[in-house]
C-alpha cells in the first residue's frame, strides 16, 4: 500500500528530470568554430552594380564578378583552434587566430591576423555563419566585406555544367592588351572535369595558387592568401580566351590568351643589370635599430645572397621560404641579408612590421629597413643597379663583394618553372662556393 502511494511522487520526479534535461545544452565537441570546410566570398563591388561583362544567367547561380570566393578549413589540436586558407594545392595556416565575446553585442568575435602581410579578417560568428571585413592596414581605409558559410567546399559552382570546354594547358597571355600598358604572361591551367586550377607567370613573379571552375565556355579562378585577393574570369571564343582580372576592389584589367606551348618570358637573370664591376656596399638599420653594412667583418670572404623585397609581397614570402632551405643546407658557408621596402613611411611602424615578419617566418639572418616601397625610390637607393623591376630582386654576391648574378622576380611552387629554377640556382651558387 505504501508503494502505491509513492507512484505519483515517482512520476513527479521523472517529469522533473525530463524538464531539467531539456534545458541542458549538450556540450559540443568543439569550443569555437565548428571544424571542417567553410566557403567565403569577398564582396569586391556593390552587388547592385550592373557589370556588363559579367552576364551569366544559369540555374546553377554562378556568382557574379563582385564576389571573390575562397575556402577555409577549421581544425582542432586539443583545445586549440587552427584555421587554414585553401587555394588549389596550397593550405596556408593563418598565423594568429583570436576568438572572443563582444559584451556590447553579445556576439562571438573573430580576428584572423596575417602577421606576415599586415592584414587581418575581423568579424562576428553566429550559427555556422561569419560576417566581417578583410582589412589591409597599410592602405588607408581599405577594407572589403566578406561572409563565410559552414559546410560548403566548392569554389564557384558545385556541380558540372553541360558542354564545358577544356582550358587545360599552356597559354600565351597578354594583360592590358587594349592599351599601351600591355605586358606578357604565361597561363598554366590544369582541369579535372569542371574543377580548374593553375596560375599566371609574369616577368616579375607569379599569381600563386589559383582555384576555380570551368563551366560551358567560361572559366573563373581566384586566390585569397591574406595579401593577394585576385579574381580572374574568361570566356573561350574560338581559340582565344578573353578575360578580366580584378585585384581587390581597386584594380581591374583585361587579358587575352591563346594556346602556345613554345612561348617563354624574358630570362629573369637578364632583366636587372649591375652598373658597376666593383665591390658593392650598403648600410641600413635592422628592426632593432642596429646598423648593418655589407662591409661588416662577418660578410668578408663569403658568398652572399642579398634579398630585396617587401613584407606585403606574397612572391617575396615564397622567396624567403626558398632562402631558408638554402641557409639550412649551406649553414655558415653562406650569408644572407634581406632588405625590405615597406608601405609605411613612419620608420618605427615599418620596423615593427619587420619584427613581426621575421618572427612569423622564423628566419635567422638580418632583415633591414631599406625605405619606402617605391620601385623608383628603391632603384635610387641602389646606385649599383640600373633599375628595380620587381619585388623581390635577388643579388648573388661573391666573396669579394661583387655582384655575379641578379635574379628578378620569383616564380614559386605554384608554377612548373619552380623545380628548374632551383636546379639552375644551385648550379650558379655552387660555382661561386667552389671558386
Amino acid at each position: 500500500m505504501s508503494s502505491s502511494r509513492n507512484i505519483p511522487f515517482l512520476i513527479f520526479l521523472i517529469l522533473l528530470s525530463i524538464g531539467f534535461s531539456s534545458c541542458i545544452q549538450q556540450p559540443n565537441s568543439f569550443s569555437m568554430l565548428p571544424p571542417g570546410q567553410w566557403r567565403g566570398v569577398l564582396k569586391l563591388t556593390d552587388p547592385d552594380q550592373v557589370i556588363a561583362s559579367g552576364v551569366i544567367e544559369d540555374e546553377q547561380k554562378v556568382l557574379d564578378y563582385f564576389e571573390l570566393p575562397f575556402n577555409l578549413e577549421v581544425e582542432y589540436s586539443g583545445d586549440q583552434m587552427e584555421v587554414f586558407l585553401l587555394n588549389g594545392a596550397e593550405k596556408i595556416k593563418i598565423e594568429s587566430v583570436h576568438y572572443g565575446r563582444d559584451p556590447a553585442t553579445a556576439k562571438d568575435t573573430l580576428k584572423f591576423d596575417f602577421l606576415s602581410f599586415d592584414t587581418s579578417m575581423d568579424g562576428f560568428y553566429e550559427e555556422n555563419f561569419i560576417e566581417g571585413y578583410w582589412i589591409v592596414n597599410y592602405k588607408e581605409k581599405y577594407k572589403i566585406p566578406f561572409i563565410a558559410h559552414y559546410g560548403f567546399n566548392h569554389r564557384f559552382i558545385d556541380k558540372p555544367m553541360p558542354d564545358t570546354k577544356d582550358f587545360s594547358g599552356k597559354w600565351k597571355v597578354t594583360f592590358e592588351y587594349d592599351n599601351d600598358e600591355a605586358y606578357p604572361a604565361i597561363a598554366e591551367f590544369q582541369q579535372d572535369g569542371f574543377v580548374l586550377n593553375g596560375t599566371f607567370l609574369t616577368e616579375t613573379g607569379d599569381y600563386r595558387f589559383l582555384s576555380g571552375n570551368a563551366f560551358g565556355d567560361k572559366m573563373r579562378l581566384s586566390v585569397f592568401d591574406g595579401s593577394h585577393a585576385f579574381l580572374f574570369s574568361g570566356s573561350l571564343q574560338q581559340d582565344t580566351i578573353y578575360g578580366e582580372f580584378r585585384s581587390g576592389k581597386h584594380y581591374k584589367s583585361k587579358w587575352q590568351a591563346v594556346r602556345d606551348e613554345g612561348f617563354s618570358l624574358e630570362d629573369p637573370y637578364a632583366m636587372t643589370k649591375s652598373t658597376s664591376a666593383e665591390a658593392i656596399d650598403f648600410s641600413f638599420q635592422d628592426e632593432e635599430g642596429l646598423q648593418i653594412s655589407l662591409s661588416d667583418s662577418k660578410y668578408k670572404g663569403k658568398t652572399k645572397l642579398i634579398n630585396i623585397m617587401g613584407t606585403w609581397c606574397p612572391n617575396c614570402k615564397d622567396e624567403i621560404i626558398f632562402l631558408k632551405e638554402i641557409k639550412e643546407t649551406l649553414g655558415d658557408d653562406i650569408e644572407l641579408v634581406t632588405i625590405a621596402f615597406e608601405r609605411y613611411r613612419d620608420e618605427a611602424k615599418a620596423k615593427s612590421i619587420l619584427k613581426k615578419y621575421k618572427s612569423a617566418l622564423d628566419f635567422d639572418w638580418p632583415i633591414l629597413l631599406g625605405g619606402y616601397a617605391s620601385k623608383k625610390e628603391t632603384g635610387e637607393t641602389f646606385a649599383f643597379l640600373d633599375k628595380i623591376y620587381s619585388y623581390p630582386t635577388l643579388l648573388i654576391v661573391d666573396a669579394e663583394d661583387k655582384i655575379r648574378y641578379i635574379h628578378t622576380g620569383f616564380s614559386g611552387p605554384a608554377t612548373s618553372k619552380y623545380s628548374d629554377f632551383k636546379k639552375d640556382f644551385d648550379l650558379k651558387l655552387n660555382e661561386l662556393l667552389t671558386e
